[in-house]
């Protein structure tokens, strides 16, 4: 084989002779671009040459390899995401649906005794009996005297009264208790279902935000340097096209300089077989 150029040299891929300038040495490729022609080519070495067709092949193949481990990675984030949801699944109670439902009527009573007494038709009402009671009884305005000074039927009234308002005041206490302790419960495994969530979340956006991020500037650098490649090559289809265009047109000034020198022939040969003819007859003559 006859020895190459200086500025000659073959292609690890196809054998093919390229120019220097037609590619690039292993050593000044990208890491990843170097495993993968490592990969289908293990007798490579950092001094092999890689032209440009190839090595826009092989950056193609780097970027199916990072386009589908991006895709890898999202499917894990999401999957994660809907694992930490799924355990989270907390059932969410409507506190006073479930209160309602399981209310009898003697608390349901309770609530409403409650609430009559907790208001001020209910002191003004207690009070306008309390008055009545005393002045008819002092003044004898009806006639009749039912509960003399110091008013002890009064006092029983209102001891029984007393009596009977605390334990139905008791029994509407305990299901306020019992709705704020369902409250309580409730709010809190929305807050583990909303901590759980936002942590996913967290973590998905941690993952858009430096792999996806740092895989978009990786793909941007091999895109820009595959763009590169492809001028190059254009460049190459150029320069060849502007080469042949040479050639043919000093192949078209030989045919023209040979055309002319055969036209000069057949005018000599014209010539000459004139001179013959005419010292043939003067010969004759």
């Amino acid at each position: 084989m006859a020895p190459l150029a200086s500025n000659k040299v073959i292609c690890l891929v196809n054998g093919r002779v390229h120019r220097v300038s037609g590619g690039d040495y292993l050593e000044n490729l990208d890491p990843s671009l170097q495993t993968v022609i490592k990969r289908d080519y293990p007798q490579a070495h950092d001094h092999s040459f890689i032209c440009n067709e190839h090595q826009v092949k092989f950056r193609l193949e780097v970027l199916d390899t990072l386009f589908h481990l991006d895709l890898q990675k999202n499917f894990t984030v999401n999957d994660q995401l809907n694992e930490e949801l799924t355990k989270a699944n907390f059932e969410i109670q409507d506190v006073e649906e479930q209160l309602e439902a399981q209310e009898t009527l003697g608390e349901r009573a309770a609530d409403k005794v409650t609430e009559f007494v907790g208001s001020w038709a209910f002191i003004i009402t207690y009070t306008t009996i309390l008055i009545v009671w005393m002045f008819l009884n002092v003044t004898s305005l009806l006639g009749v005297v039912w509960d003399k000074y110091p008013f002890i039927l009064l006092n029983l009234f209102l001891s029984v009264t007393a009596a009977m308002q605390a334990p139905l005041i008791m029994m509407s206490q305990n299901r306020a208790s019992d709705h704020d302790r369902l409250s309580a419960k409730n709010d809190f495994l929305v807050n583990v279902k909303s901590d759980k969530g936002i942590a996913a979340l967290h973590e998905k956006l941690d993952h858009l935000m430096m792999d996806d991020q740092a895989s978009s500037m990786q793909i941007q650098k091999i895109q820009t340097e595959m763009l590169g490649d492809i001028q190059i090559l254009l460049n190459e289809v150029y320069q060849q096209n502007q080469d042949i265009r040479e050639r043919l047109d000093d192949v078209e000034d030989q045919l023209d300089d040979f055309e002319e020198t055969l036209d000069n022939i057949e005018e000599n040969t014209d010539d000459d077989d004139e001179n013959d003819v005419v010292e043939q007859k003067n010969s004759k003559s």
